[in-house]
């Protein structure tokens, strides 16, 4: 059932909790791995590693590190607490890494975000997913392997791409049991925001990549977006 379909069946206060109880979840697990939550549409969440801090040692396996924990927190979100018969959240995931453009935009409200092929691979990689999976282009999967060997990656094989074409992807399965450290902090670490999601307040708190108007980062961040299926 998709968003839309399930806006239908439930009341607006009910999907708005049960989007609340699931991005305050994935705000736990950004702030665990530390990687930066860039914005929300509606029921989408797209995370950034890279980009607020200089990591450019682990920054796709801190991205895959949250993918992971991202979908074991959704599979155990019940879509309506109050109704357990409905099931719990599903979603899909995907990430790409590569070079971006980061800019802060209007004058009122001021909003950090960033520009390139690289988020909107991304987003392709989520969109033509399967629920309850986590897909990655094979430029991303390279780069993991090296950053952490420990994760498990499975070849889909080649997926039609709007925009690309013909791309080969890969699945993230998992961790094997011998599992490296990389992408996996000592402790959880304190993040200082000006707001909770369930507010959806404008945050004053930007990257220090927003100093210059425009900012090329020098090294590629990576990028995952999580969007329910709710199936």
């Amino acid at each position: 059932v998709g968003f839309t379909t399930l806006s239908t069946k439930m009341e607006s206060h009910e999907v708005s909790e049960m989007v609340d109880r699931l991005f305050s979840k994935f705000d736990e697990l950004a702030a665990y791995y530390e990687v930066y939550n860039l914005e929300t549409i509606g029921d989408c969440y797209i995370a950034v590693s890279n980009v607020v801090q200089e990591q450019p040692q682990d920054h796709v396996a801190r991205i895959a590190s949250f993918s992971l924990a991202a979908i074991k927190a959704a599979q155990d979100t019940l879509v309506d607490p109050n109704d357990p018969e409905k099931g719990h959240v599903v979603i899909r995931v995907g990430f790409d890494t590569g070079p971006v453009v980061g800019n802060v935009v209007g004058t009122k409200n001021k909003k950090y975000t960033v520009f390139g092929n690289t988020v909107n691979t991304a987003s392709r990689m989520e969109s033509t997913g399967i629920p309850g999976r986590i897909q990655c282009t094979d430029r991303a999967a390279a780069l993991l392997r090296e950053q952490d060997p420990s994760c498990v990656l499975v070849e889909r094989g080649e997926v039609q791409v709007k925009g690309r074409g013909a791309m080969t992807t890969f699945f993230l399965e998992g961790k094997s049991e011998c599992s490296s450290s990389a992408g996996q902090p000592e402790a959880p670490q304190p993040v200082v925001i000006s707001s909770q999601l369930e507010g959806v307040a404008g945050s004053d708190v930007l990257p220090a990549a927003a100093t210059a108007s425009l900012v090329e980062l020098k090294t590629p961040p990576s990028f995952a977006r999580l969007q329910p299926t709710y199936s």
